[in-house]
């Protein structure tokens, strides 16, 4: 506050010095409205009195001119003053370095546009230019905006625009109330009052020209001590003194004045015509001038256009040389390119005409094939290949290509099917009663191989060209190969199959079928007949009535009838020209006649260089379905495998390159050229090899379509065989399984996709006709009827199982695989269901009340599950089959259980009462201390003694024997059950015999009554019974 203070009373001092002593003594004086001391000279101090001042802070603006520019806030003081007429002005005040303020800026109460309240100390106020301003602390701004607001709502006429500011608001921040009035207002209030009194007219002249002086000031500097102006030394110029005629001073200061306007008025007058004549004459200049320009613009303007035309002129010629050059330059590409895409005539004479019926037609066709193919294939820009000329040579190369696909499609359809009618009618391929042979293809091989290069050019221009081809080779050779192996499978089940029709060889089956042999035969001759119906029905009937193969190759070979090699010419050959349509004409006519000489020259060498497969077996010899299955399975899965590698070599159906004579990677074929007979054997050798497997899954399914198409009928006979095979002895199963286990570990890693379906296929048949078979074996035990009022002895099926063990352990010879596991879960149901049936039995026993209390129904269960066990177990141990184990296992724990109820019953009649005391005894301990037992009459001592004497040595002698012979009636011994069932009994009553001598111990410790005899005797016994039987 004292700063303020002494700012306050500086700023009164040097620059508002009030408006008279009147002000001096206001009561309302405080630090807000201090004026100065005394007055001055009207240009030395303003004549205003301070109501409000401010210290405040604004941005400074760079500046320039000087060696570097800075920036910041400076400081401020902001000034709200009166003057004598009652006129408010707001001045911003700085201060020097010496102390001394100067005045920057005045503005008047009406300059105020707006006034705005923003954040924190800053006050905006719009004086025809924004100021911001930033006070010292929140109330000296409350303060200065309440004043203002004050002061513009009493004062002006239109207050300015208020933003964010509230008078009301303020005052509550003030904590002030309604009827506040500040220190300014009163100043002002007290001001106003005093000049009210004074001649307003006098007030108002001299305000108006301090007005005029203080607007013509610039805001310099006010000294404290400014020089005062001294009146005489005025009036002495003008020779007047102060007791003259103040009147005669004005009439001569007045005249000066008018003379001197008068010469000034003369002097303008006489210039104005000199002036006149200057400013036509430069208008006339000016216009001239602008004529120049205008003729200039025109001129630039003409010259523009010239410009642009002549550019446009060069700018054509330069573009129709550069096209002229690209012209000539396109034309040379054009004949460059059309020159490559030509072919020599004699390329397309061999296309045409070349025949195909021998190695050197065939050969000369494949090389130009090639060159053909180099040309059609040459790759060309994408411009290139869209020009129409181009088009229309690749077009017309590919007439070519096409007429000659046709040319040689129709070629290998005549040549397939004149083969396929020539292996149908060849006798000498027949098999003869007894003969099981088959024959390869290699002829027909050897022949196609020439072809493969062809076929395989025939794939990447026609595709469906190439796929009809194999149809027809799968329709026709699928002929051939149905009738082979038919012949073959035929022969093998009337003439080496071994076929078990009597029940008393079948001692390893639970149930036997009866079959009679008139109905064997019967079926026999039947079969016999249909296999002859089948042998003349392939052998004449043609190919449309023939049965076709599997269901999806079926709707192919049916699709390709309707289509493939009879239709018409396709839609390609419509594009040739005129001249090729007359040359194909004469092609089709040559391609007829080398058919016809092609079809008669592979006709008679068919029956000649084939490879025959046959089994060396006597004629009436006959073999185990098992190994029947697998000497059909190792001839005829071979030959799959050689059709599947030659399909696949014949017709490219493989990626990259198949394997030569060596194993390695080499191209697909020889040209037809360099097939010499060596290599041509090296290929057959690998053509019955097994090979990898095939990574294009399309392909792969491809080819298995193929093969399927051919053997899918041969797959019927082979199933055929099961049913025969397994008609008298259904146990061969197993071995058949074996067998092809075998064969699917062989192509397991193959390509040959169809052989392990095929196997498969058979595998589950195998299965399937197995467990029907096993059903009825359950089947059969199930229904064995077995009753406790008789001794049964070992039961049927019991006596059969390890039968039923060697047989399928014999047929299954150490194999692990699928079939081990099938037999090891039917030696678990067949076991199962055996116990089950004892089990049943005894359970039933059980639950018949009258069985119950029969103790010979009880002992003869006892005695059937001591039988049968010992029988199971020592049978099936000794066969040592591991999978049979648990069961080994369960039947030991089963008899020994039955055995020991069997002992207790049968010792209970040798001991007699001796057996009822000491068991009651027994009962008794149960609940009493063994010193009470003799507290009860019937259990005393007297009564020991009297039971002990009825059964001295001799009784129980005596008793033994009669033992003995009941259990020589319950055991025969056939299978030395006898003395173990002996041996068991006699560890029984050894057992009883110590029980009893620890009884009287214990319950008659001071008696000396022991039993009649002793250990040693009772075992002289047992063995002298042993001896004498």
């Amino acid at each position: 506050m004292a700063d303020l203070e002494t700012i306050r009373r500086q700023l009164s001092n040097q620059l508002f010095i009030g408006f008279g002593d009147d002000a001096t003594s206001s009561p309302t004086r405080d630090t807000r409205s201090t004026t100065g001391d005394g007055g001055g000279a009207f240009g030395d101090k303003f004549n205003e009195r301070l109501l409000l001042n401010v210290k405040v802070s604004e941005e400074a603006k760079a500046e320039e001119g000087k060696g570097k520019a800075t920036k910041g806030r400076k400081v401020r003081f902001i000034c709200v003053t009166v003057k004598k007429n009652m006129k408010i002005r707001i001045h911003k005040v700085k201060q020097g370095k010496g102390g001394n303020f100067s005045i920057g800026k005045t503005w008047s109460l009406d300059d105020i546009k707006s006034i705005e309240s923003a954040e924190d100390t800053q006050v905006i106020v719009n004086l025809g230019k924004t100021y911001k301003w930033y006070l010292d602390d929140m109330h000296k701004k409350l303060e200065f905006l309440f004043t203002l607001v004050k002061l513009c709502r009493k004062y002006l006429k239109r207050p300015p625009k208020f933003i964010n500011v509230d008078e009301e608001s303020l005052k509550a921040q003030m904590h002030l109330n309604a009827t506040y009035l500040s220190a300014t207002e009163k100043e002002f209030t007290a001001t106003f009052a005093t000049m009210a009194q004074r001649p307003r007219g006098v007030v108002l002249e001299e305000e108006e020209e301090e007005e005029e002086v203080i607007e013509e000031l610039d805001p310099i500097p006010i000294e404290p001590e400014a020089p005062s102006l001294d009146m005489d030394e005025v009036l002495n110029d003008f020779n007047w003194e102060a007791s003259g005629d103040a009147a005669a001073l004005e009439a001569r200061l007045i005249s000066e004045l008018h003379a001197l306007e008068a010469a000034n008025v003369h002097a303008i007058i006489s210039s104005e015509e000199q002036a006149n004549k200057v400013v036509s004459q430069l208008d006339h200049a000016i216009w001239e001038l602008d004529q120049i320009d205008e003729w200039i613009s025109r001129y630039t303007h003409l010259l523009d256009s010239m410009g642009q035309d002549v550019h446009q002129i060069e700018v054509r010629h330069k573009g129709m040389q550069i096209a002229s050059h690209n012209q000539k330059l396109l034309l040379a590409e054009v004949e460059a390119v059309l020159g490559s895409l030509r072919i020599p005539a004699y390329i397309v004479e061999i296309l045409r005409t070349e025949p195909l019926d021998d190695n050197e037609g065939i050969a000369q066709c494949e090389e130009a094939t090639r060159k053909l193919m180099d040309v059609t294939q040459s790759k060309f820009e994408e411009d290139v290949n869209n020009l129409q000329a181009v088009k229309e040579q690749i077009a017309l190369l590919n007439g070519y290509g096409n007429q000659f696909a046709t040319r040689l499609h129709d070629h290998l359809i005549a040549y397939f099917q004149s083969q396929a009618e020539a292996y149908l009618q060849d006798k000498g391929r027949t098999s003869k009663k007894g003969s099981l042979k088959l024959y390869g293809h290699e002829a027909i091989e050897e022949r196609l191989y020439r072809f493969c290069r062809l076929l395989k050019w025939l794939k990447d221009v026609d595709t469906r060209k190439h796929f009809n081809l194999q149809m027809a080779y799968v329709q026709e050779m699928g002929r051939v190969y149905i009738r082979d192996i038919h012949e073959f499978i035929e022969q093998f089940k009337l003439h080496h199959m071994q076929r078990k029709l009597e029940a008393e060889g079948q001692d390893y089956a639970f149930s036997v079928p009866t079959v009679s042999v008139s109905s064997a035969a019967s079926n026999a001759l039947k079969s016999a007949i249909k296999g002859s119906q089948n042998n003349l029905l392939f052998a004449n009937s043609p190919t449309s009535d023939r049965p076709g193969p599997a269901a999806s190759m079926k709707q192919k070979l049916d699709s390709y009838k309707g289509g493939g090699h009879r239709q018409k010419k396709s839609r390609d050959s419509d594009s040739y020209t005129d001249s090729l349509k007359e040359e194909d004409s004469d092609d089709a006519a040559s391609i007829r006649s080398h058919r016809r000489g092609g079809s008669e020259s592979m006709g008679r060498a068919s029956g000649i260089m084939n490879s025959l497969i046959s089994l060396e077996v006597g004629a009436d010899e006959r073999m185990a379905p098992d190994e029947a299955l697998g000497h059909t399975l190792s001839l005829l899965l071979p030959v799959i495998v050689r059709e599947q590698n030659f399909i696949t070599d014949l017709f490219s159906l493989h990626k990259g390159a198949r394997l030569d004579t060596t194993g390695s990677s080499a191209d697909l074929v020889s040209p037809a050229s360099e097939a010499s007979d060596e290599v041509i054997q090296n290929w057959q050798e690998l053509l019955s090899r097994p090979r990898e497997p095939i990574k294009d899954l399309k392909l792969s399914k491809r080819i298995q379509e193929l093969v399927q198409g051919i053997f899918d009928d041969v797959r019927e006979e082979i199933l055929l065989i099961l049913d025969a095979g397994l008609k008298g002895d259904q146990t061969f199963a197993v071995g058949m399984m074996v067998r092809v286990e075998e064969y699917t570990e062989e192509y397991k890693d193959t390509c040959h996709t169809y052989n392990l379906l095929l196997l498969e296929e058979i595998n589950k048949k195998l299965v399937s006709m197995f467990e029907r078979f096993l059903e009825d074996q359950i089947k059969s035990i199930d229904e064995t009827k077995v009753t406790s009022k008789k001794r049964s002895g070992i039961l049927s099926f019991i006596r059969t199982f390890p039968k039923f063990v060697d047989r399928v352990e014999k047929c299954l010879g150490g194999s692990t695989g699928p079939a081990r596991r099938t037999v090891n879960q039917a030696y678990a149901r067949i076991v199962k269901t055996m116990l089950e049936t004892l089990d049943a039995m005894a359970q039933q026993v059980a639950n018949d009340t009258k069985a119950a209390a029969d103790d010979k129904e009880h002992l003869n269960i006892h005695i059937l599950h001591v039988e049968n066990m010992h029988h199971f177990y020592s049978e099936v141990r000794a066969r040592k089959v591991p999978s049979l184990d648990p069961y080994v296992k369960q039947a030991k724990a089963t008899y020994d259980v039955h055995l020991d109820a069997y002992c207790k019953v049968v010792i209970r009649k040798p001991l007699g009462k001796l057996w009822d005391f000491f068991e009651g005894i027994e009962g008794l301990l149960k609940t009493n201390t063994p010193e009470e037992v003799n507290y009860h009459m019937q259990f005393n001592k007297s009564a020991l003694k009297e039971v002990v004497r009825k059964y001295p040595g001799k009784e129980i002698k005596k008793g033994l024997e009669s033992l003995y012979k009941r259990v020589e009636k319950h055991y025969t011994d056939e299978e030395g059950l006898l003395q173990v069932v002996w041996r068991g009994i006699q560890e029984e009553f050894t057992k009883r015999f110590r029980r009893y001598g620890e009884l009287i111990m214990i319950c008659y410790p001071e008696t000396s009554t022991r039993l009649e005899f002793t250990m040693d005797e009772l075992l002289g016994y047992f063995s002298e019974l042993a001896r004498a039987h």
